[in-house]
């Protein structure tokens, strides 16, 4: 415990010694005492600047225009039907070109199909299948398990497990 005594004692000068130097240095510059904030401070109305008049909106949707409130919802589903329908037709050309493009592809691909499958009824057609002797005969096997047991290692020092 004694140990621990000049320590703190330290401690508790520098401590008055720093709070003793801030204040010269805030009488000196004149200034109150800082606290930190907790919240950030918030811009009043007066403070806001006003929103650029020159952003042009990001594009939007056009926005029914009615003479007249629809009595039905046969009658705005028609008058929505006339608006939209440019957008409708732009769509369905783009399906269009794009099922065309994927029609002469498919085709593409059923060719070359076409064409591996008859070079392969070519390649069968033409391959031979010669006579193939055995390389190997029933007494030639036997004499190879014979020469393997004489030229490997003794049994002896073979495991006899799997393993």
């Amino acid at each position: 415990m004694e140990q621990f005594l000049p320590i703190i004692v330290i401690a508790l000068i520098s401590l008055f010694v720093n709070r003793a130097s801030e204040q010269k240095k805030r009488a000196a510059n004149h200034e109150k005492p800082s606290r930190p904030n907790k919240r950030p401070a918030q811009p009043r109305q007066q403070e806001r600047p006003a929103p650029p008049a020159s952003k042009k909106p990001v594009q939007e949707k056009p926005k029914p225009v009615l003479a007249e409130r629809p009595r039905s919802l046969r009658e705005a589903a028609e008058i929505l039907l006339s608006q939209m329908q440019p957008q409708i037709e732009d769509k369905k050309t783009e399906a269009e070109n794009k099922m065309e493009e994927l029609k002469k592809e498919a085709a593409a691909y059923k060719e070359r199909a076409r064409e591996l499958h008859t070079k392969s009824e070519a390649v069968k057609e033409n391959k031979e299948q010669p006579h193939i002797e055995p390389f190997f005969q029933q007494n030639d096997i036997v004499k190879g398990i014979i020469m393997s047991e004489v030229l490997g290692p003794p049994r002896a020092k073979r495991r006899y497990g799997r393993y």
